[in-house]
Order: structure tokens, then sequence, then C-alpha cells
């Protein structure tokens, strides 16, 4: 699959939040852990460059988990929202490259619209 260009993910970050129950407050704790966990795994993202070799190894699994933590919830957040969910989950794929970028970019976005 392609790369996730910043157009593409704030058109499905959009999507999302346009179909998002804000009323019901189990999908809004299940969406704002959603943005948690992004915001966690591209802060160690981020940092994997600097790392050496070792500290990969030994912190290889704990960014795994993050990422597979981040894919369950944004599915999770998809099934709430039905056929607008599924429409704009399956653009962003089943690539795992691209819903990490998808976490980084939720996680610029987040942090843009917070100040």
């Amino acid at each position: 699959m392609d790369i996730l260009t910043y157009e593409e993910a704030k058109e499905i970050y959009e999507m999302m939040n346009d179909h998002l129950d804000n009323t019901d407050e189990d999908i809004m704790d299940l969406y704002n852990t959603m943005i948690g966990k992004a915001v966690r795994y591209a802060h160690i993202r981020a940092g994997w460059p600097s790392l050496s070799r070792q500290e990969k190894q030994e912190q290889d699994s704990f960014r795994t988990a993050a990422h597979d933590g981040f894919i369950s919830l944004i599915n999770g957040v998809a099934r709430t929202e039905g056929e607008a969910g599924r429409q704009w989950r399956e653009r962003l794929s089943q690539d795992r490259k691209r819903i990490g970028d998808f976490a980084c970019y939720i996680a610029l976005f987040e942090g843009i619209s917070a100040r």
C-alpha cells in the first residue's frame, strides 16, 4: 500500500469525527482512549530513530503492543460508526505502516487543536 499523505489522513480523521456520537459516553470513552493510544504510539515512533540497536531490541515489544492497542481501538471506533466507519476504516486499509502513520497524524491534529 502507498504512504498515507497528510491530505488523506486529514480526510479520514474528519470522516471519523463527523460520524462520532458525541452524546454517547461509552463511545466518547473509547474515542478518547484511542486518541491516547495514538499519541503514545506516535511518541514511541518519533523517538525510534534515536535509539541504539540494543534499545530498539529492548523496546520493540512495547512499540508493537502500543501499535496493536491503537489498531484495536481504531477498529472499535469504526464499528461504532456503522457504514460510515466501515468506509473510512477501509480507506485507511489494513496496512500496519499506514495505520501507524495515521496514529502520528492524529497526534499532530489533536496537538494543534489543543492550543
